[in-house]
């Protein structure tokens, strides 16, 4: 299998030479420098001040993450380092006793503790091609090793089964780690009993083997589906890989599953963080990539985003999360909710770090005083009911066709919306969320350097260069106006993470990238113009089979908003009256177009506001009753307050009016689009303040998207459950057992903090 970081171009994005992109950041050219030394930059330098000047003194962007602020020698390099990689060769010529470096573990285990195992037949270069996706981050010199190391539960099995000496070595290697020991007892019948038998050995060995098997097609399915994935989201589904592949072993890791613990239990399909931990504590021949693979996944974030991955329809409506993951877990992670960009990437890594800032707090005891009285409360307590209500709201939307949900999706809406907007919430988050973002990053060196060579690639332009040329293959005969608001949507949330990555780092802001980088400029310019002016996107939106006019408008409404994030004035100026006439002129000629003018459809603002436009109002009140007037058009005219009205305004008129809920918002700009569980929706009031004050240096690149109002972006956060979106809606099910699973599920939560039932 190959796999590969480097990106092609191709669409209406032509390729760009690396020299004509923005001049890079010197982060990862000067870090891929041998020796070369990254020293203290002071606050408010720039990029390139800081990592330049010899005489710097405050942290930089590398050496941010040296625990006490040390000044850090790194060896990371250009995305070179992710370059193809050939199953015939990638270990045959490596020297087999090269140290790895895979896992930031201090108890990873020496090569020559295991070297029998390692250099044993059983750890063939054809028996380690299993191991290639995931060590395939790791220099080339590194990748036998650490792919020995992998491999050593294997080989073990399968040469504790031969005679001689070697044989006794290996059991002895076997019992000398607790979780491959029972993984081994437990292998036939699920059930510790002291007795390992050949049978045994070869089950586990054969289990591990196809579970190697599956990690690798995940992996490589990964890739071939996502050729221009960041280095960041391939270290998170290398770092699954690794999990999938040593499942049995993580299964058997929890202690209760030994022979002759008291309270001793059946090994089953699920893990959870504290067998995580246990298996990376107690198992000392084990490989270093798997101890961080279990530090990674054994944090509550991260956890959160294998816990319910795969499910939909009546397993969703019906299940909550219990910090649990499976198998097909990880492998439908790996498919379906990893990120595949880096906009992707940050909204995950938000969404982890606000688990882990409210885990642990007990909610248990609290209720709808919460709400009542908010002030008797801390930002924490309130900051995890809120989450808390969130998850809640996945499931109770997808139970929709199961129960009339209706009154209990608008309760859980009002009180998650009450909590984003209290200030010791937003306070708690904003202070919380940024520093776990760091120590989730700062934890695993693979994942720190991917986030450093990332940064480097977004403030050169690059970034969003290949996910444009993503945009690009979306285009077909149906829909032959290429959409770059998810690609400048990612732009945003990526620089956003790098405010909160870097603190002490000047970031520049999306439109400062864009300016910097003519071609790219242009082309969105000229997307621009034909999505909006020529009115290209509603066109395009009011063609698809599951979008209704009403949606079509939001969703439209939100694309816009991305581009008008990274365009001067007088390019959003000069097509106001164009889109207006235009989105008139696509909604007249449409049949969900004129079913929205005529008002016939379902209760909402929208139908009223469509009324009062035929009635008279035209273009000039489509602009402002539906929100098209953009808050720097307000401004421009002076009307702070009714610019900051607009905000709030259109927010509501979002979170009311967007029929299809969370999934018609998940369809407007991607994953990317509501980063952090609601933090973002949290900060709205904050946001708006700060825009018609002029004060938005503390909100960083996701201010910029606030320049036009994104009724759609907001909504998304406000009702955003937990995870990148909304799983699929119910299949056919048998509903009264269904409804019975779901009420247990939901009415728990929904009793405590004092929200209507869906029965």
């Amino acid at each position: 299998m190959r796999i590969t970081g480097s990106s092609s171009f191709s669409g209406n994005v032509s390729s760009i030479p690396t020299g004509e992109l923005a001049d890079a950041s010197p982060v990862a050219r000067n870090l891929s420098t041998p020796g070369a030394g990254v020293e203290f930059g002071q606050s408010g330098q720039s990029l390139s001040d800081l990592l330049t000047s010899a005489d710097d003194t405050a942290s930089s962007v590398a050496s941010f993450f040296s625990p006490g602020g040390a000044s850090a020698n790194s060896d990371v390099g250009s995305f070179s380092d992710f370059s193809d990689i050939s199953r015939s060769s990638s270990f045959s010529s490596v020297n087999s006793t090269a140290s790895s470096e895979a896992s930031d573990s201090a108890n990873a285990p020496k090569a020559d503790d295991a070297a029998f195992l390692d250099n044993s037949r059983f750890s063939s270069p054809e028996a380690l091609e299993r191991w290639a996706p995931m060590v395939a981050h790791l220099p080339p010199e590194q990748r036998e090793q650490a792919a020995k190391e992998l491999n050593r539960p294997i080989a073990a099995a399968w040469m504790a089964r031969e005679d001689g000496p070697d044989a006794a070595k290996a059991m002895e290697f076997i019992n000398d780690n607790p979780a491959l020991k029972t993984a081994v007892d437990t292998a036939q019948g699920g059930t510790a009993d002291g007795k390992i038998t050949n049978k045994d050995l070869k089950t586990f060995a054969k289990n591990m083997e196809k579970a190697a098997k599956s990690a690798d097609k995940d992996v490589e399915n990964y890739q071939k589906d996502n050729p221009n994935a960041d280095p960041q989201s391939l270290e998170m589904v290398r770092n699954a890989a690794v999990m999938r592949a040593n499942m049995p072993l993580a299964q058997a890791a929890d202690p209760h599953n030994e022979l002759g613990v008291e309270g001793q239990t059946k090994v089953d399909d699920n893990v959870g963080a504290d067998d995580l931990k246990n298996l990376a504590a107690n198992n000392p021949g084990l490989s270093g990539a798997l101890k961080q693979s279990c530090s990674t996944w054994s944090q509550a974030g991260f956890l959160g985003q294998l816990d319910e991955a795969g499910m939909k329809g009546r397993a969703k409506a019906a299940h909550s999360p219990d910090k649990l993951f499976n198998a097909k877990n990880l492998s439908e992670w790996i498919k379906k909710s990893a990120p595949t960009n880096g906009g992707q990437f940050a909204s995950m890594l938000s969404d982890a770090a606000t688990l882990n800032s409210v885990d642990g707090i007990d909610i248990s005891k609290l209720n709808a005083n919460v709400f009542d009285n908010p002030t008797a409360y801390t930002g924490a307590q309130k900051a995890a009911v809120m989450i808390k209500l969130q998850q809640t709201q996945q499931s109770v939307i997808a139970g929709r066709e199961l129960r009339d949900t209706e009154n209990t999706e608008q309760g859980l809406t009002d009180r998650i919306a009450k909590l984003q907007a209290d200030p010791d919430v937003q306070a708690f988050l904003n202070d919380s969320v940024p520093k776990e973002e760091r120590r989730l990053v700062s934890s695993d060196s693979a994942l720190k350097d991917a986030c450093v060579k990332q940064a480097d690639s977004v403030n050169s332009g690059q970034a969003l260069q290949t996910d444009m040329a993503t945009a690009d293959k979306a285009v077909n005969k149906h829909n032959p106006n290429p959409d770059y608001s998810s690609a400048i949507s990612g732009l945003s949330a990526q620089l956003q993470l790098q405010h909160d990555l870097f603190p002490d780092t000047q970031v520049p802001n999306p439109r400062d990238v864009v300016s910097k980088n003519p071609q790219l400029e242009s082309t969105i310019k000229d997307s621009y113009t034909n999505n909006f002016a020529n009115g290209g996107a509603l066109k395009q939106l009011l063609g698809q089979k599951k979008v209704d006019g009403e949606q079509a408008m939001q969703m439209m409404a939100g694309q816009k908003a991305a581009y008008d994030s990274v365009l001067s004035s007088d390019v959003t100026d000069s097509v106001k009256e164009d889109y207006a006439n235009s989105t008139v002129r696509e909604l007249q000629d449409s049949k969900k177009g004129r079913k929205l003018l005529e008002g016939k459809t379902d209760e909402s603002q929208a139908s009223a506001l469509a009324s009062e436009l035929l009635a008279g109002g035209g273009p000039k009140m489509l602009r402002s009753v539906m929100g098209f007037m953009s808050v720097k058009d307000m401004l421009a005219h002076g009307d702070k307050l009714g610019a900051a009205q607009a905000i709030y305004d259109s927010t509501k008129y979002g979170a009311q009016a967007i029929k299809g809920g969370v999934d018609a918002g998940a369809k407007l700009l991607g994953r990317e689009a509501s980063v952090g569980l609601g933090r973002m929706a949290g900060q709205m009031v904050g946001r708006a303040v700060g825009m018609v004050a002029g004060e938005a240096a503390g909100m960083a690149a996701g201010m910029a998207v606030g320049a036009s109002i994104p009724v759609i972006g907001w909504a998304i956060d406000g009702a955003m459950a937990l995870g990148f979106g909304i799983s699929m809606i119910i299949d056919a099910v048998k509903k009264h057992k269904a409804q019975k699973a779901f009420d247990h599920n939901v009415d728990p939560v929904l009793d405590q903090f004092g929200i209507a039932k869906a029965h």
